[in-house]
C-alpha cells in the first residue's frame, strides 16, 4: 500500500469465499501467504488457490510467501496448482522459522517489485 498499489488483504480462515471471488477476478496480482503444514500448504491456502486456478482471473502477477520449521514443498505446490493461469511468477519469500531482518527486507524487496511491474503494466501511476 506504501507503494500505492491497491491491496486487498483476506485472512483465509475467516473470509467469505463469495468476496474472496470477487476479488479475485480483477485482481492485476496475487500473493499467497501460507504457513507450512507438516510439508505443505494450510490447507485454506490451498482452497483459495484451487478457487483461483478454478476463476482463471485476467491475473498478470502471482507470488508466495510462506514460512516453515524444518522443511517442506509449500512455494512449490502452490505455483503448480496455478497452472492454469497465464501469469508471471514473481520470486517467492520463503521464510524458515520466524522471520529476520533479510526476510523482511526480501518482503520490501517483493513489494518494490510488485509496483514496478504494476507501473510498467500501466497498472499504477509512476
Amino acid at each position: 500500500m506504501e507503494r500505492g498499489v491497491e491491496v486487498q488483504p483476506f485472512n483465509l480462515p475467516k473470509t467469505d469465499i463469495g468476496d474472496l471471488a470477487k476479488a479475485l477476478v480483477d485482481a492485476a496480482t496475487v500473493v499467497i501467504g501460507a504457513p507450512t503444514v507438516i510439508f505443505g500448504p494450510h490447507p485454506q491456502a490451498v482452497y483459495a488457490t484451487y478457487l483461483a486456478n478454478l476463476l482463471r482471473p485476467k491475473t498478470r502477477y502471482a507470488t508466495v510467501i510462506g514460512s516453515y520449521g524444518w522443511g517442506g514443498k509449500t512455494v512449490d505446490t502452490i505455483v503448480e496448482m496455478l497452472g492454469r493461469l497465464k501469469v508471471e511468477f514473481l520470486d517467492p519469500v520463503y521464510v524458515r522459522g520466524a522471520p529476520k531482518e533479510e526476510d523482511f527486507a526480501a518482503l520490501d524487496r517483493l513489494a518494490d517489485e510488485i509496483a514496478k511491474k504494476h507501473r510498467e503494466a500501466g497498472i499504477l501511476s509512476p
